[in-house]
C-alpha cells in the first residue's frame, strides 16, 4: 500500500522539489478543480478536505493542494454507494475485431504461433502414448473377448477340441513356445477359436489379420484398444497428407510396430502382477500369402522371440497348406508346439447329427448330403439352408461340381494348364491310397514355387500333423469321380 502522506504538497516541504519534473508550476485553480471534477460528481466536497496554500516556487499564484488520498477515498465512497452495472456484451461488441486483424497478428507473430503449436502437439503425444498404454493395460485385463459369429442353435460342439484350445489360452508362467493352430476354410476353426478365446477372456487378445496389409496396424490396434497419435496429430496428418501419400503399407507397417512396442510393455506389466504371460492370437494369417509373406516371417520371429523371453504366447490360425509349410522351413519354428493343434472336418456321424437333429433333415437325405460334401462345416451348412429351401438334391449335387470346376480352373490343374499333368499324376496316387507322404507329393514339382502355388488353390491339403497330402475336401473327390474322363485318358 502506498502512504498518503508522501503525496501532500506543503509549504515545510517545498523546497525538497527543485527538480522541474517535481515541482508543479503555474498551476491554476480552475484546471485543478477541472481535472478532477471529470472523476467526482461533487467538486465542492472533495474541496473540503485538507486543504493547505503554497506558493510554489517561481509562481505567485496561490494553489489549493489537497491530499490525494482524501480523494481516492471519496472516490471508492462514491463508487461503492452508486454502483455502475457493466454493459452487456453486444453482437457488435467485436466487429471491429475481424478477420483482416487475426491475419495481421498471425503475420506478425508466425513464429510464436508456430512454437506454440509444436509444442501442443508434442504435449498431445506424450498424453495419447500415456493413454494408450494404459487403454492397453485396461484391454490384456479383461480380453478381447471376440463373438462367434455362428448362432447358438447352429454351432456345433467339439468338446475334445475346445479342452485344447482352452489349454492353450491358459499357460502357465513358463511357457515357452508359440503354437499354430490349423484347418482347412470351412472347418469350423475361426469358430471355436472365437468361442474358447471369449470364455477365456483375462488376458487374451484376438487379432483378426485382414486381407489388405495396410490394414494391419489398425487392426493391431483395435484389438488391443489402443490411439494412434497419427489419426490425432496435426503434425503427423500434414506429413502424412504430403509426404506419405500412396505409402499406406509404410504407415500400417509403423502403425503395427509400435503397437507392438506399447503391447509388449503392458504384457510385462501383465505378467509381473499375474504370474502368468498374456496370449495374442493372429486369426487368418494365410491373408499375408503370398503378397506379404514377410510379415509373416517377422511375426514367426517375434513370436520365438517372446517364446524364449516368455513375455507372451503367440498363436496363429491359418489354413492348411503353404502358410505352414513356410514356417516349418525357418529356423524360427524349433519355439512351436509340437504337435501342432489340427482342426479337421466333422466325423461321419457328428456330420450326420448335425443335419438330422439341428437341421431336422431326414436320414437318407442327409447321406446324400455328407457323401457329396462330407464333413466340410460350411458346405454342410450352405447345402442344408438350400435343401431345406425346397431346391432339389440335383441341382443342388451340379451347383457344387460347378463351384469346384473352378477352383481346378483357377489352380490350372484342367487339361492344357500348366499343372495339369503334374495334378493328374497326383489325383490318381490320392484315389488309391487317400493320402500322400509330403515327399511323395513334393516329388512331383520341379521347384517350390509351383509347390505353394498348387497347395494354396483349395483343391490339396496339406496336414503338418501327419506330414501328409490330402484332397482339401469331399466335393473335390466327388468332383474327380464325376469327371474321371478328364483325368484318367
Amino acid at each position: 500500500m502506498f502512504s498518503y502522506k508522501k503525496f501532500h504538497f506543503v509549504s515545510r516541504r517545498g523546497q525538497r522539489f527543485q527538480s522541474s519534473s517535481l515541482t508543479l508550476r503555474s498551476l491554476r485553480p480552475d484546471l485543478l478543480q477541472s481535472s478532477f471534477s471529470r472523476n467526482f460528481t461533487n467538486v465542492k466536497d472533495a474541496e473540503t478536505g485538507h486543504k493547505t496554500n503554497e506558493m510554489l516556487e517561481g509562481s505567485k499564484i496561490p494553489k489549493k493542494v489537497i491530499s490525494l488520498g482524501e480523494l481516492v477515498q471519496k472516490k471508492f465512497s462514491e463508487i461503492s454507494k452508486n454502483p455502475k452495472k457493466p454493459k452487456p456484451l453486444s453482437h457488435n461488441s467485436f466487429a471491429t475485431f475481424g478477420w483482416k486483424e487475426i491475419w495481421n497478428f498471425l503475420r506478425n507473430n508466425w513464429k510464436q504461433v508456430m512454437g506454440i503449436g509444436i509444442l501442443t502437439d508434442f504435449l498431445v503425444a506424450f498424453v495419447v502414448d500415456r493413454v494408450s498404454e494404459y487403454r492397453v493395460i485396461s484391454a490384456l485385463e479383461n480380453g478381447t473377448k471376440p463373438v462367434p459369429k455362428v448362432k447358438n442353435e447352429q454351432f456345433i460342439s467339439r468338446p475334445q477340441i475346445s479342452e485344447t484350445l482352452k489349454k492353450v489360452f491358459q499357460p502357465d508362467e513358463d511357457h515357452s513356445y508359440y503354437h499354430v493352430i490349423c484347418g482347412e476354410h470351412g472347418t469350423g476353426k475361426t469358430t471355436l477359436v472365437r468361442m474358447e478365446a471369449k470364455n477365456v477372456g483375462k488376458g487374451v487378445i484376438y487379432v483378426d489379420v485382414p486381407p489388405d496389409f495396410k490394414d494391419l496396424g489398425k487392426s493391431f490396434g483395435k484389438a488391443i484398444n489402443m490411439f494412434f497419435l497419427e489419426d490425432i496429430s496435426i503434425i503427423s496428418l500434414l506429413v502424412r497428407k504430403f509426404f506419405l501419400t500412396g505409402r499406406e503399407s509404410a504407415i500400417s507397417s509403423y502403425q503395427w510396430r509400435r503397437a507392438m512396442e506399447v503391447f509388449r510393455r503392458a504384457s510385462e506389466a501383465y505378467q509381473e502382477k499375474h504370474k502368468k504371460p498374456t496370449v495374442i492370437i493372429y486369426d487368418n494369417v494365410s491373408q499375408l500369402i503370398p503378397e506379404n509373406s514377410k510379415v509373416l516371417d517377422i511375426l514367426q520371429d517375434e513370436a520365438k522371440h517372446s517364446a524364449d523371453e516368455r513375455t507372451y504366447v503367440v498363436v496363429f490360425v491359418t489354413n492348411e497348406g503353404s502358410v505352414p509349410h513356410r514356417m516349418e522351413s525357418r529356423s524360427a519354428w524349433s519355439r512351436a508346439k509340437q504337435p501342432l493343434v489340427e482342426i479337421d472336418d466333422l466325423s461321419e456321424e457328428e456330420s450326420m447329427k448335425y443335419l438330422i437333429e439341428k437341421r431336422k433333415i431326414a436320414e437318407m437325405d442327409a447321406r446324400k448330403i455328407y457323401e457329396l460334401v462330407g464333413g466340410h462345416i460350411i458346405e454342410l451348412k450352405s447345402v442344408a439352408d438350400d435343401f431345406l429351401s425346397g431346391q432339389s438334391f440335383e441341382v443342388i449335387k451340379q451347383t457344387i461340381l460347378n463351384k469346384t470346376e473352378k477352383k481346378f480352373q483357377s489352380a490350372q490343374l484342367l487339361p492344357g494348364d500348366k499343372y495339369y499333368e503334374i495334378g493328374k499324376n497326383i489325383i490318381r496316387d490320392l484315389l488309391s491310397s487317400k493320402e500322400l507322404r509330403f515327399l511323395e507329393f513334393k516329388k512331383f514339382f520341379s521347384n517350390g514355387e509351383g509347390l505353394n502355388e498348387v497347395l494354396k488353390s483349395n483343391i490339396f491339403a496339406y496336414h503338418p500333423f501327419k506330414n501328409t497330402v490330402t484332397f482339401q475336401s469331399q466335393s473335390v473327390e466327388c468332383y474327380v469321380r464325376e469327371n474321371d474322363n478328364i483325368f484318367f485318358k
